[in-house]
């Protein structure tokens, strides 16, 4: 099999290669896209110093190129296998993460060989996760309804509890963060009305974080204030 990174294909049956995936996972451990890695070693093969440091310069400049696909074909050079990792399918595309290393130094090597290891990585999100919230929290809060009290501090003498009313407003809050894995999950609405909101709602977005050339992670946090004369019973949101 052939193995070709953007436009430079390595000989036939050169490089081993070694795939590993590691989910990302969502605040219910559900994943919402893999970290993709290509462990990729093997040997380059010239037929004299000139010929193998012409290709360790092919070699070398191919992975210096950042965000290409990286492709499995199969014997006859022209059929993509099974195992492909492409831009488009990506979030923040294809990058080398770590290479290329020459770890050898014994022998015959950078005479008429030149062992090699490269490392490629990518986010590759799960059919479906653009919508996917990782996380989800809401709190809510209420008091008031009953009597209000006061002390009156006296030259002599223990203070003196004084009634100021015998009910009180009821009020409430309503407050949460959500993340959205590629886009900014929609803020539910007030749990208890418009009608009874005591100022506007408060919403703060916190920027994504970079992957690559693309983001993810959107975050959102909400609050909502509620006043009202009558009990305000209610449970907070479990999702979006």
């Amino acid at each position: 099999m052939y193995l070709r990174k953007g436009e430079y294909t390595h000989p036939i049956g050169e490089p081993q290669i070694a795939i590993s995936k590691r989910p990302i996972l969502d605040s219910g451990g559900v994943p919402v896209a893999h970290t993709v890695t290509w462990a990729i070693q093997g040997m380059l093969l010239g037929s004299g110093q000139a010929d193998l440091d012409a290709q360790i310069e092919a070699f070398t400049t191919a992975y210096a190129r950042q965000n290409e696909d990286v492709v499995l074909l199969l014997a006859d050079g022209v059929t993509e296998s099974q195992h492909t990792l492409k831009v488009a399918d990506t979030r923040g595309g294809v990058y080398v993460t770590q290479g290329p290393d020459f770890p050898k130094g014994n022998g015959p090597e950078y005479a008429t060989r030149r062992s090699f290891a490269v490392q490629i990585s990518a986010e590759v999100p799960v059919a479906g996760s653009t919508t996917a919230v990782m996380n989800f929290t809401e709190t809510l809060s209420t008091s008031g309804g009953g009597p209000s009290y006061s002390h009156v501090e006296t030259a002599l003498g223990f203070p003196i509890k004084q009634r100021l009313r015998s009910a009180t407003t009821y009020v409430a809050t309503q407050s949460g963060t959500a993340t959205g894995y590629a886009l900014y999950p929609s803020v539910p609405p007030p749990i208890f009305g418009e009608v009874n909101l005591a100022k506007a709602p408060r919403i703060t977005r916190r920027s994504p974080e970079w992957i690559g050339n693309s983001t993810r992670n959107f975050t959102v946090n909400w609050q909502y204030h509620f006043e009202s004369a009558t009990p305000l019973f209610g449970l907070p949101n479990e999702g979006p």
